[in-house]
């Protein structure tokens, strides 16, 4: 299995989709920066298709925007080709992500990890998961 990471920009708000088993689905397009060769001067972007299924297409789509910065990792990379409107032949790589996370370099991202948790375990029972709860939340008590 060939797996591959890229970093970089999304080029368009995600595409969200269903299959024909009514899986989600979402695609991403994402521009990639390579460096020049040289050193000198502006380098190559390339431009991948990303898609992604399930609950992790749910998620991007309500995740992250045009613009954002994006590391994905994936595999079954796949060629399309096809012909123009004009004629020409066209083609681009697809990647299908495994996982797919937000550049805290640039921006700032919140969860809502902790938040569920501690929703979870106020309605619950047990103790230990209610302690744990109040730890994530930020509130400590004294014994």
């Amino acid at each position: 299995m060939i797996t591959v990471t890229i970093t970089g920009n999304l080029t368009d708000d995600p595409h969200t989709f269903q299959t024909r088993d009514n899986t989600a689905g979402c695609e991403l397009r994402v521009a990639v920066n390579l460096p020049s060769r040289t050193g000198a001067g502006d380098g190559i972007t390339r431009y991948l298709k990303v898609v992604t299924f399930g609950v992790m297409a749910i998620h991007a789509a309500e995740s992250v925007r045009k613009g954002d910065r994006v590391t994905i990792q994936g595999h079954d990379l796949t060629s399309e080709a096809w012909l123009g409107n004009d004629g020409a032949p066209r083609s681009k790589v697809a990647i299908r992500a495994t996982e797919i996370a937000v550049s805290l370099r640039f921006d700032t991202l919140t969860t809502g990890r902790a938040d569920r948790a501690a929703e979870q375990a106020a309605h619950g029972s047990d103790a230990q998961a209610k302690a744990e709860a109040a730890v994530l939340s930020g509130v400590t008590t004294a014994a």
